[in-house]
């Protein structure tokens, strides 16, 4: 969500978040590592971003919910000794209609792609799972963890040379599915 006009009325807060509800839990899957800790993650984030809307100008909204669940999750390792070491990987909808095998072998070949993201140094998994995944701007991820553009360019970069490193160990013939090859664009 963009800017709300200054006297312009800025819509509700149920109207505001629930187009970002898809990305909160995806960026809170990436964070918490597992789906029912990253489900807790969310609705902390939605009763805090709730119980301050009403002190919100309403610009930037994903920015400040992505801002407000990153410190929700900082607040949640304080308060552990330490993270869950398991990854729970959901189903992520219908099947398409083309070839059963085909689609489950896509399906298969992202999960273990997100395997992997998943394996990487937590400041690096999210600059890569907020760019990439859910294709937010660096100007958007900037602000969302309050670091400066640089910063995300920099992580981002790091990031994708751990994560191509990691996906050059996988069997040649595993990487060659659907043209990927363990290779990407800086």
């Amino acid at each position: 969500m963009s800017t709300f006009g200054g006297a312009a009325s800025r819509p509700d807060f149920e109207t505001a978040v629930l187009g970002e509800l898809g990305l909160l839990y995806r960026v809170a899957r990436r964070l918490a590592m597992n789906s029912t800790d990253a489900e807790d993650l969310v609705g902390q984030t939605l009763f805090s971003a709730a119980r301050s809307w009403e002190g919100f100008d309403g610009r930037h909204t994903r920015s400040w919910l992505v801002t407000i669940l990153k410190n929700q999750h900082l607040k949640s390792i304080r308060r552990k000794a330490s993270r869950p070491k398991t990854v729970s990987i959901d189903d992520g909808g219908e099947l398409s209609q083309g070839s059963l095998d085909a689609e489950i072998d896509r399906r298969a070949f992202v999960d273990d792609i997100l395997r992997e993201l998943d394996e990487l140094p937590e400041d690096f998994r999210i600059a890569v799972a907020l760019c990439d995944v859910e294709q937010m701007s660096y100007e958007d991820v900037a602000a969302a963890l309050d670091i400066p553009i640089g910063t995300v360019r920099s992580r981002l970069f790091r990031g994708r040379r751990l994560l191509r490193e990691r996906l050059k160990a996988w069997p040649s013939d595993y990487t060659a599915v659907d043209g990927a090859d363990g290779k990407g664009k800086e």
